[in-house]
């Protein structure tokens, strides 16, 4: 559909005449071109029109879309989503990001083309550098920004950890201190915190800042364990317990709140991987110690 017949289509439903959503906004009479698509609105009214009738931009975008998201959309969706330990799931949404650039340039899918590679260049590899090299671009434009929206949270999350330690604190404080401009948004971004955290222990842990992490992870638990969901709760309590490991304490218990969460939940895929996780890990540090 186009925006015009979503529109009509909306004001209908809600019982609404065209003098009841346009007053305030534009002219009747400009209105009804607008429905009849014999002229375009601007940006403004369309935001004007849409808080009237109480729908998002997303929800109307969607709606046009007949109750479907569109491939950018899905493709974004599919990103934050994603399980990025499934190499064989990583390298399929790779070939849909690839077959979109083909058709559609976008600087936004483009840097997700760039992650989903130093992923798997990661998982088959193991090299950090090269999967660094290859987002380090990402970074670069980041830093020219004066603010970041939704997209570029979620971005920057997804390669924190493949950052030294400096310059991924570097980036968490930053991106906490803007995320504090959403606090009155229409989504609770606490996840984005959340997962700011603890993905920020990985450069912690991989700068072998054993006491600073647990403190990190402890702090964050405190404070959002009720917001968090059972995944990143889940690898809240195994980047613990590899923290206690290597301070030589107690991990067990961390390790067992892991497993009976990820149980309860029937996760096995992510139990195992973060059972991997941790025995890579810990093994590193038995190899360095021979």
């Amino acid at each position: 559909m186009k925006i015009g017949t979503t529109l009509n289509k909306i004001r209908k439903n809600l019982q609404l005449t065209q003098k009841q959503l346009s007053d305030g906004i534009m002219t009747q009479g400009a209105y009804s071109k607008i429905e009849k698509n014999y002229l375009q609105v601007n940006a403004e009214q369309l935001i004007q029109l849409l808080s009237k009738m109480n729908i998002s931009v997303n929800e109307f975008t969607y709606i046009m879309n007949d109750y479907n998201s569109n491939e950018k959309q899905s493709i974004i969706h599919s990103f934050t989503s994603l399980d990025f330990g499934n190499i064989a799931l990583l390298q399929n949404h790779l070939r849909r990001i690839e077959n979109y650039l083909s058709i559609e340039q976008d600087p936004f899918i483009e840097s997700l083309q760039q992650i989903y590679k130093a992923i798997i260049i990661l998982q088959r590899e193991k090299d950090i550098l090269k999967a660094r090299k290859i987002i380090s671009s990402i970074w670069e434009k980041m830093q020219k920004l004066d603010q970041w929206y939704i997209n570029d949270f979620e971005l920057l999350n997804a390669i924190l950890f493949l950052f030294p330690l400096e310059v991924a604190k570097g980036i968490t404080y930053t991106a906490l201190k803007r995320l504090n401009k959403y606090t009155h948004y229409e989504q609770d971004l606490t996840y984005l915190k959340i997962y700011f955290n603890i993905n920020l222990s990985m450069p912690y842990i991989e700068a072998r800042q054993f006491e600073e992490c647990l403190q990190l992870l402890e702090k964050t638990e405190a404070e959002y364990i009720q917001k968090m969901n059972y995944k990143s709760t889940a690898i809240l309590f195994e980047r613990k317990a590899i923290c206690l490991f290597y301070l030589h304490q107690p991990y067990e218990i961390e390790l067992n709140k892991m497993e009976q969460l990820l149980h309860i939940y029937k996760d096995t895929d992510t139990n195992a991987l973060l059972k991997m996780e941790f025995n890579l890990l810990t093994k590193k540090n038995e190899m360095e110690n021979c």
